[in-house]
This record gives C-alpha cells, sequence and structure tokens, in this order.
C-alpha cells in the first residue's frame, strides 16, 4: 500500500451558523486517483478550497508529505507541490493559450515573470526555455499544438477547460486538485478529459497524485482509485468505487437524482 501524500484530519468549517464541513478526514495515497463525490452543497469544493489555502478550516489540520499547511498562503502552497484547477475557469480571457499555461509556471523562474516577457539577459533565456518545456511536454501531449498562440476566450467552453489542466501541469505538480473538470464538456470531450488525467496519474513522466471532484459518476467509477462520499459536510462513506456502489447510505444521499447516478461509461 503506497504511503498518503495528503491528510485531511477532523476539518470543520462554518460560515455563520451553518457547518459546510464537520470533522472531515481521508487519506489521499500517493499515485492514486482518489475521488471525492456527494450531492450538491456536500462540501467538495470547500474541502478543495482548504487544501489549496483559500480557505482556513477553524479546526483540525491538512498535512501535505507531512508537513503541515496551516498558516501557509494558496502561493506557498503550490510551492510545495500543490496544483489546481476550477469549477468555474479561471483563465485570462485577453491572453493566449501559452502565455496562460506559462502563468503556472511562474513559481519556478528565478528571474521573475516581468523581466522574462521583456527578454531581458538571463531572464530571457530562462524564459524561453520554460517556454520550450511547456510546448514540449505540455501543449503537444494535451494536443493542443494548433491552439498555441490563440486568444483563450476566443476558444469553445471544451478547449479552455484542457487550457486550464495544461496551467495546472506547468507548475509541475505532485498533487493536482480537479473540481470538476467534466462540467459542461460533450460526450467526446469528457472521453479526452478522462483519458489525460489517466494519463498524467500513470505516465512516468508525469506520476500525479490526483484528487478529483466529479459529478459524471461514470467517470469516477471508471477512473478511481478509491472514493469518499461527502453529504451535509460530513464523509459518509469511503471506499473502492464497487464499495461505494454498493453502499446503502450513498444511495440514500442521491435520492431524487438519476437511477442510474453510478453506471459506468465502459
Amino acid at each position: 500500500m503506497a504511503e498518503p501524500i495528503l491528510r485531511v484530519e477532523e476539518i470543520r468549517l462554518a460560515f455563520g451558523g451553518v457547518e459546510a464541513l464537520r470533522n472531515v478526514s481521508f487519506e489521499v495515497r500517493r499515485g492514486e486517483i482518489f475521488s471525492l463525490i456527494g450531492p450538491n452543497g456536500a462540501g467538495k469544493t470547500v474541502c478543495l478550497n482548504c487544501i489549496n489555502g483559500l480557505y482556513r478550516p477553524q479546526r483540525g489540520r491538512i498535512l501535505f508529505e507531512g508537513n503541515d499547511l496551516s498558516g501557509l498562503r494558496p502561493y506557498g502552497r503550490a510551492a510545495l507541490g500543490i496544483s489546481r484547477t476550477f469549477q468555474k475557469i479561471e483563465l485570462f480571457s485577453g491572453m493566449t493559450v501559452l502565455d496562460n499555461i506559462r502563468l503556472g509556471r511562474h513559481l519556478h523562474m528565478k528571474a521573475g515573470l516581468w523581466s522574462g516577457a521583456f527578454y531581458l539577459g538571463r531572464a530571457g533565456r530562462e524564459e524561453i526555455e520554460h517556454r520550450e518545456w511547456i510546448e514540449r511536454e505540455i501543449i503537444d501531449f494535451l494536443e493542443m499544438t494548433h491552439l498555441r498562440d490563440k486568444v483563450v476566450g476566443m476558444l469553445p467552453y471544451g478547449l479552455q477547460k484542457r487550457v486550464e489542466l495544461a496551467r495546472a501541469l506547468a507548475l509541475g505538480p505532485r498533487l493536482c486538485l480537479l473540481d470538476e473538470p467534466m462540467a459542461g464538456l460533450n460526450l467526446e470531450e469528457v472521453e479526452d478529459m478522462a483519458r489525460f488525467i489517466i494519463d498524467i496519474n500513470e505516465e512516468e513522466r508525469w506520476g500525479v497524485t490526483c484528487l478529483l471532484v466529479e459529478h459524471d459518476m461514470g467517470v469516477v467509477m471508471d477512473i478511481s482509485h478509491r472514493v469518499a462520499v461527502l453529504n451535509f459536510g460530513e464523509k459518509i462513506a469511503e471506499g473502492t468505487p464497487e464499495q461505494i456502489q454498493a453502499d446503502q447510505l450513498v444511495h440514500q444521499a442521491y435520492l431524487g437524482e438519476e437511477a442510474d447516478v453510478f453506471t459506468s461509461r465502459r
């Protein structure tokens, strides 16, 4: 059994009198795709926001590779190797695909982002090296060579989702938080995104551990190693996809959802 790369221990977060998370605990093992599911409003995105530092739990702690993340801001957590995508696309719509992806690489630039933008001395050489790495390792991998110079705001929604994944990969993460990467995609785009997630998890050059929040249960059950279920801010189940599909508490939490909510796409 692989060692945990992430430990979430008894975290609690409330907004006013409403508990968004209530004593939630789970571990994500190195090298796995771990999915966090639940009905709308269950606390899934709130949990991701606690992990990457946008929210601070009022109780409990989060450990990444044994390091307590308490007190670290989002950029400090990114520097440790935690990247993420967002439920609502957070790209710079007036910038090109390449420049949006390049922003995800800025923590690796010793000379500073803006110095590199003007190609000044060593900063310029460093900028060229990072651009070449992005084009070779990310743009080719995500099949976006023909899009590199396109303005992001002019792209279809599905391709913008792919650019956001590319920016998260530009950090060179060890853990990637994926917040509903399939939302709003058509069937072909969902299949492509699922394939990319499997590849970044399994290919040796990436080897990224993934924490996935997703409503497409077919994808979750197909690609996840383990799954945890939240409902009204509490964890109600955790296990393999097969165990989750057989859990009666999980079925009760999804009452009102479509009957075949757990149907595999295979």
